[in-house]
């Protein structure tokens, strides 16, 4: 018996010495075939299922569905099975070729699975959401959501693995809109990064500027050598196997630009292909953007080839001589329905290339001979001549306007620009936006912020597209609706060129009409915090810091509802009240959410009944029941206004957003003086209470006139009137500020 024990034993030990062996050969194997599939680089011989996923995320489909549906296989890689699963899932099993040569057991190959991919997107991939493209990467940064290719073709984000890509390899991809959703493979034909700027070439090496960086290519062949400029680069096989350096410019002042043209004097409108490389050549070269460049204001080249114009050169810095101001129509919009002009004084008249004397007096109708994107009409009156806009008769319709008038034809009517020197157009905006009884100092004062403002708007080009910098309306500034007076040039010489600075930079001088004691900051606009602002603070006018806390309902209440003597006190816009009543105005109030949720988003917020989950839309949420407020800032400013529906609530934010809420039950309006007035559809500013009443409408007590912001330009009267200059004045309003001279700025750029 005890024979026959030790020999199970040693059976026993045996059967488990080999099952370990075999085990651990099965472990090995396992290893030795996974790592012939390593799914974190790109290879003929295989697809990462991860690659496949995404491929597969357009229409229905989401990729936490996919993530699901391969988890039961446990593979990296895409099989034959899996394919033959994946078709019966999508419903294609019967309408795919070529399935039937893929052994369920076999390994599917990259070409294979392109075969397949092409064929399930013509079935299924209706909106033609996937697309392919071929692209030269230049370089891959690491971001929070994955990889960022910045290509030859643009930047694209991807989720694919850093391994799958080389600098300066070309590649046949899969995309998304902007996203790398997969790639075919290597592309082996040549590949060109255009209109990059090549800085220079040193010992094989090339440098140069390309979508906002520096870069450098080694290994570069001797007999490439080239000079400095606007290059293309062609690339086979991660090889620099030739530049083109491109010979052919043109100068002149840009007037406008948008998508696919750039207008220049003497040129009109030339095409480019949609991303326009910028180079300031003076100093260290750099890139910059097409709304570096100040219209009109700046020395620039254009490189070109054949019709269309590749690249920017900017040789100097702007220099700031003039400004260009688009006139809008009686009915506020960018376009006329037609115009008449004359001039005072005989004047230049040019169209195309025809160019005659226009006598004073002669009334102008050119329209007729306009075409959308066509040329422009320009008149230049002699001297000091000016140009007035008149109906087909010569009746004047409009103050006289200096330098040079443009117009042109677009399919929606058209446009008229006036380009004057900056400074003659700050008279004629002094008198538009302050009367000119005003105090001396606190014409001086609006002088300034209307100098910096300006300024600003030349930087921006928001209008660049119309040849503007801005309009003549208080979406920007008042410009020409009251002609300029002795006071108003006096204001502007005796200040000529000044304005105002914050951290070295030239700040957007925001200024309003009239407050209620007291000014604000940024928060009014939904931009608490933001550095740039930070010149933007409460400031008191009155007399005595009010003791109570404005940001309370009840402090505020109180405080509003009250008169202190202040810098602009006497104005009765100082204090107001409104009768408003909203009970039938839940589609009009709708109407402006609706409007300026599209605007502006991230100001109004849908919410469910709840108050926390948010709603698509307005639809389900019913009347209107109740208005209040949410939030105020430490000025008194309503920051969140609530507005409770029967089924929903809506969270309104900004002061511009909530005063045309209320502005819509506005009845009656009586001023601090007690007079009274009809109500506008903006209420007179957001500094307001808003207190149901038993009758169903709303008591809104308030103060002030305008957004808050900056300086109040009855309030600069006030402190002119009490002995302070325009410096103190705007160093009241502003803090942390300097004010220096534009000149003095150096290069804007």
């Amino acid at each position: 018996m005890g024979i026959m024990k030790r020999k199970r034993r040693l059976y026993a030990t045996i059967c488990l010495f080999f099952g370990l062996v075999l085990l651990l050969l099965l472990i090995l194997f396992q290893k030795l075939k996974n790592r012939t599939y390593d799914t974190t680089v790109w290879s003929e011989n295989y697809v990462a299922v991860d690659e496949v996923k995404q491929e597969l995320s357009f229409g229905v489909y989401e990729d936490i569905d996919w993530d699901v549906w391969f988890l039961p296989y446990h593979r990296d890689y895409l099989t034959g099975e899996m394919l033959t699963q994946l078709l019966e899932q999508l419903g294609l099993s019967d309408y795919i070729e070529q399935t039937d040569r893929i052994s369920k057991r076999t390994v599917v190959t990259h070409e294979q699975w392109d075969s397949v991919y092409g064929q399930i997107l013509k079935s299924l991939d209706m909106k033609q959401e996937v697309q392919t493209d071929t692209l030269l990467v230049v370089d891959r940064i690491e971001a929070a959501d994955g990889l960022v290719l910045i290509t030859n073709n643009g930047d694209y984000t991807t989720a694919l693995p850093d391994s799958y890509f080389e600098n300066w390899k070309a590649y046949e991809i899969y995309r998304i809109d902007g996203i790398c959703v997969g790639v075919r493979g290597a592309f082996k034909e040549e590949q060109e990064i255009p209109n990059v700027y090549v800085k220079n070439i040193t010992d094989g090496t090339v440098s140069f500027l390309f979508s906002g960086a520096s870069y450098e290519k080694t290994g570069m062949q001797p007999e490439l050598e080239v000079k400095p400029g606007v290059c293309d680069l062609i690339f086979k096989d991660g090889e620099l196997s030739g530049i083109r350096r491109k010979q052919d410019t043109i100068e002149g002042d840009m007037i406008s630009y948008d998508e696919d043209t750039i207008e220049i004097r003497g040129y009109g409108k030339i095409r480019h292909s949609g991303k326009l490389p910028v180079y300031r050549t003076y100093g260290d070269v750099t890139e910059k953007s097409i709304s570096d460049v100040v219209l009109g204001n700046m020395v620039l080249e254009y490189v070109t080839a054949g019709d269309e114009v590749c690249a920017i050169l900017i040789r100097e810095p702007a220099s700031i001589q003039s400004i260009r101001v688009l006139l809008l129509a009686e009915d506020g919009t960018k376009f006329h329905s037609d115009v008449y002009l004359k001039s005072d004084t005989d004047a230049s008249a040019v169209l195309g290339e025809e160019t005659w004397t226009a006598e004073a007096g002669e009334v102008l109708h050119i329209t007729g001979e306009l075409t959308a994107g066509g040329e422009v009409f320009s008149l230049t009156p002699e001297g000091s001549g000016r140009t007035y806009l008149c109906d087909a008769d010569g009746n004047l319709l409009s103050n006289g306007y200096y330098g040079v008038m443009e117009v042109r034809a677009y399919e929606d009517g058209y446009t008229l620009v006036n380009q004057l020197p900056f400074e003659q157009y700050l008279y004629a905006v002094v008198p538009s936006e302050m009367p000119v009884s005003y105090a001396p100092e606190a014409l001086k004062a609006q002088a300034v912020c209307a100098r910096s403002y300006a300024y600003i708007q030349l930087l921006k080009g928001s209008l660049a597209a119309f040849g503007a910098h801005m309009d003549d309306s208080t979406s920007y500034q008042v410009y020409n609706k009251v002609a300029e007076t002795e006071e108003s040039i006096q204001a502007v010489d005796e200040t000529h060129g000044q304005v105002l600075a914050y951290e070295g930079n030239v700040l957007e001088a925001y200024y309003f009409s009239t407050s209620a004691g007291y000014t604000d900051t940024s928060a009014v606009w939904n931009d608490a915090g933001n550095p740039s602002y930070g010149y933007l603070h409460k400031f008191c006018l009155n007399m005595e810091e009010y003791d109570g806390n404005l940001a309370d309902e009840d402090g505020f209440r109180t405080y509003i509802q009250s008169t202190p003597d202040g810098y602009d006190s006497d104005v009765r816009y100082y204090r107001w009240q409104i009768t408003a009543d909203y009970s039938d105005k839940t589609d009009a109030v709708n109407q402006i959410l609706t409007e300026r949720k599209k605007a502006s988003p991230e100001t109004i917020s849908y919410l469910k009944k709840d108050g926390k989950t948010e709603a698509e839309n307005l639809s389900d949420f019913g009347s209107l029941k109740k208005i209040s407020v949410e939030e105020r800032s430490d000025s008194g400013c309503i920051l969140t206004l609530k507005l409770t529906y029967k089924r929903g609530v809506v969270l309104v934010k900004t002061e511009y957003n909530i005063r045309k809420i209320l502005g819509v039950g506005a009845l009656t309006l009586t001023f601090s003086d007690g007079s009274e007035g009809t109500p506008s559809a903006l209420l007179p500013s957001a500094f307001t209470t808003v207190e149901k009443q038993k009758d169903g409408t709303y008591l809104l007590s308030g103060g002030g006139y305008g957004h808050g912001l900056g300086m109040s330009q009855n309030g600069a009267n006030g402190m002119a009137k009490a002995g302070m200059s325009y410096q103190e004045i705007l160093r009241s309003f502003y803090q942390n500020i300097e004010i220096t001279d534009m000149e003095e700025k150096g290069d804007i750029r």
